[in-house]
Order: C-alpha cells, then sequence, then structure tokens
C-alpha cells in the first residue's frame, strides 16, 4: 500500500538532483547521436570466391 510521507527540505533536495540527473542524460544522449552520425559508416566485409 503506498503512502505519503513529508520530506520537507530534503524533497526539494531529491526532486533537484532527479531532475539534473535527467538533464545530464539527455545531453549524453545528444552527444553520443551527433558523434554517431559523424562517424563513416564501416564498409562491408569483402567475400571473396573460393577457387577450384
Amino acid at each position: 500500500m503506498a503512502y505519503y510521507v513529508p520530506l520537507g527540505p530534503r524533497g526539494l533536495i531529491i526532486r533537484l538532483g532527479t531532475f539534473v540527473i535527467g538533464l545530464w542524460g539527455s545531453v549524453v544522449y545528444r552527444l553520443a547521436c551527433r558523434r554517431r552520425d559523424w562517424l563513416p559508416p564501416t564498409p562491408h566485409p569483402v567475400t571473396l570466391p573460393v577457387g577450384d
């Protein structure tokens, strides 16, 4: 059963901390996406026929 416990000033610190963590995560995600776009595509491996 869920119930509410007043946290007082600690609640504000927890909310601020989770907001900063979410913000930082989105910044890291954006940078990773940009970096992936800049990388050149990897070439496909060349298959050579086996000679008789």
